[in-house]
């Protein structure tokens, strides 16, 4: 009888899917903002404008341990976890819960919060170092591992106060997280559930491996199959505890990293009743294809959110783009395939920017019209952009689309950025690898969604090299079959970056005296031509690698021998494209750093390591010094158009 009801509610939900997509229709929204009462004008204008663009779900965070905020441990079994005095800890929970009734007096639906998972406010951490750290025995992981900054920032008593890679498997650790997330929820009883992410510093460690201290990476040290097994514990054990206090109609909810099917089929939680936020194929970057494990997800009966980004995506972020196209075409997606809902990540502010910005609002009610079935038109977005800048909009409009389509095109030849949800790393215009543009050998459908209609630079050079054919028979044999070579690609860029800028100027020319955001939107032109001219140099630079018939990639594939050596080596052509690479990225860099309020530096520095192993492999000699600050003292008086 079980697996009868089972079979039917796996029916019932897959139902539910095809005929309601997008039921939940989610937007993230900043914790410290929502807790703030000096903000609650802000915060409800906020509200206003998500209620009023059609979104049902609200999602407070991101926390790394919610109930330190608004539990007065004081008052508890656990006094020596309080972070925050008991007035302040009552100010949070009272602007939290006013800010959440009034958004569910606005219509939405469910309120949730999100979170990682596990961390332990510092104080409890230092008052139980011989239960959860006897003899120190974390302290060097702690300091090595995947957000070590966070442990440093607690030891030096900074914000957020948490210490991360805290262990499911310890009874102390486990016992106070439930106990403190249970009185969370009776406390906050506007509050419908959780859209959580079991990730970042959610591992199991083998404590044997971690004690000697004599692990070189400490993910050596993770037990896989025991962090698989503590996260379908920690899963059910929160789905049962919100299905307890919030009867039937809970929301619970969980990011897809690091998660796997064969693992989910061990939770104790109806499939319907599980929503999986899965990061969109436009989550990072404007690429308009469903992640296939998404949909094998939703197929397979659980509830599936794509969550992106559009105007502030992590790639090609800082760099202005729009396209109203290309947000179409992704909802046109996303509808097909029958998905439970979104998440839309755009109403939330990052670096020296505003609400009100117009790329900003223009895409926000580009991506509402798209998921209203009302989808907007180059003539729609010309018209709200005429507001701010008159007859300067079609060319501002014009400038943002070829950004965006000259993105788009590029990251077909890096597909290995995605698997697994995580797309682009964080970081904004990162440095670049050869290994970035070969198929992820994990990935079960390989990376055709990403690639579409582009020829890879592996199976290119791979052709030119066996088949000892030309550049111009190749592209033959790939255009009759409707594809596109990488020189194609780059020739697209180019092509795009130039009519960016020349749009941009003629929009400065054309708009309004001192119009908002201009200057960043002209000075952006000229870093996406910038940020094209780098990436083409490093695709050059890996044909000219491969073509000389190397394998190695410093991921995939470590040999360093000439493997195919009948061809002619291109040594040279790849050490000076590399230097190309090298001089564009500084110059990027510069712009980003006088021009590129959004961000102006990058998260990761850049040492150019990659090209140095690149050229220690083809044993020559690289020069990774910078020589651009002349040029650049030119383009900064083009950008500033004197």
């Amino acid at each position: 009888m079980k697996k009868i009801l089972s079979l039917l509610l796996a029916f019932t939900a897959l139902a539910l899917h095809a005929q309601e997509p997008m039921q939940y229709r989610i937007v993230p929204v900043g914790s410290s903002q929502w807790m703030n009462p000096k903000l609650s004008d802000e915060v409800r204008e906020q509200i206003d404008r998500i209620a009023a663009d059609g979104y049902n779900v609200i999602s407070i965070g991101t926390f790394t341990f919610l109930p330190m905020h608004i539990v007065d441990y004081a008052d508890s079994p656990y006094p020596e976890a309080a972070e925050y005095t008991p007035a302040k800890v009552a100010q949070n929970l009272a602007t939290l819960r006013e800010n959440i009734s009034y958004a569910k007096s606005r219509g939405i639906r469910y309120v949730v919060t999100r979170s990682y998972s596990h961390y332990a406010p510092y104080k409890f951490w230092c008052a139980h170092q011989q239960e959860l750290n006897p003899d120190g025995v974390f302290d060097q992981l702690l300091r090595k591992a995947h957000q070590n900054d966070m442990f440093q920032k607690a030891l030096a008593g900074k914000s957020p106060n948490c210490v991360p890679q805290q262990q499911w498997t310890n009874d102390l650790f486990r016992d106070f997280f439930l106990w403190s997330t249970s009185r969370a929820l009776d406390l906050l009883p506007e509050l419908d559930g959780f859209l959580n992410a079991y990730a970042e510093a959610a591992w199991t460690y083998d404590v044997e491996k971690v004690r000697p201290n004599t692990w070189k990476s400490w993910k050596e040290c993770v037990d896989y199959d025991k962090t698989d097994s503590c996260f379908v514990d920690y899963s059910n054990r929160l789905a049962h505890m919100l299905r307890e206090k919030r009867g039937d109609d809970y929301f619970f909810g969980m990011r897809d990293w690091y998660v796997k099917p064969e693992v989910m089929q061990q939770l104790d939680i109806p499939r319907e009743k599980l929503v999986l936020s899965v990061k969109y194929a436009g989550y990072d970057q404007p690429l308009v294809n469903c992640p296939p494990w998404g949909k094998q997800m939703l197929d397979d009966g659980y509830g599936v959110v794509l969550d992106m980004h559009v105007y502030d995506a992590e790639y090609p972020h800082p760099v202005y783009w729009y396209d109203n196209n290309i947000v179409n075409r992704i909802f046109d997606n996303v509808r097909a395939g029958g998905f439970t809902g979104i998440v839309y990540q755009d109403y939330t502010l990052r670096g020296e920017d505003s609400a009100d910005n117009p790329v900003r609002r223009l895409t926000q009610l580009t991506v509402a019209g798209a998921m209203n079935r009302k989808p907007w038109s180059d003539a729609d977005a010309e018209k709200y952009l005429a507001k701010t800048y008159r007859k300067a909009a079609p060319h501002v409009l014009q400038s943002l689309k070829a950004v965006a389509h000259a993105q788009e095109q590029f990251i077909k030849l890096m597909p290995a950025w995605f698997w697994r949800g995580d797309g682009l790393s964080v970081g904004g215009l990162q440095p670049l690898k050869f290994w970035q543009m070969f198929d992820n050998p994990e990935a079960p459908a390989g990376m055709a969604f990403v690639r579409q209609e582009v020829v890879g630079v592996p199976e290119y050079c791979t052709a030119w090299r066996t088949g000892n054919r030309s550049d111009e028979e190749l592209a033959a044999k790939y255009h009759a079959e409707k594809r596109l070579t990488p020189a194609d690609v780059l020739r697209e860029m180019a092509a795009c970056a130039d009519r960016a800028v020349a749009e941009a100027e003629k929009a400065r020319a054309a708009g309004p005296a001192n119009a908002p955001y201009l200057n960043d939107i002209v000075a952006s032109a000229y870093l996406n031509r910038t940020l094209c001219q780098r990436n083409a140099a490093l695709i050059e630079a890996a044909l000219f690698f491969y073509k000389s018939g190397y394998v190695y990639n410093d991921k995939y594939e470590l040999s360093r021998e000439r493997v195919h050596t009948e061809g002619p080596e291109y040594g040279a052509e790849c050490i000076a494209a590399l230097e190309r690479y090298i001089q564009r990225d500084y110059l990027m860099r510069r712009i980003m750093l006088d021009y590129s309020p959004r961000r102006r530096t990058l998260r990761h520095a850049n040492t150019y390591s990659a090209e140095q192993k690149v050229a220690n492999v083809l044993k020559r000699k690289i020069d990774t010094e910078d020589h651009t600050e002349a040029e650049f003292e030119a383009l900064r008086r083009t950008i500033e158009g004197k």
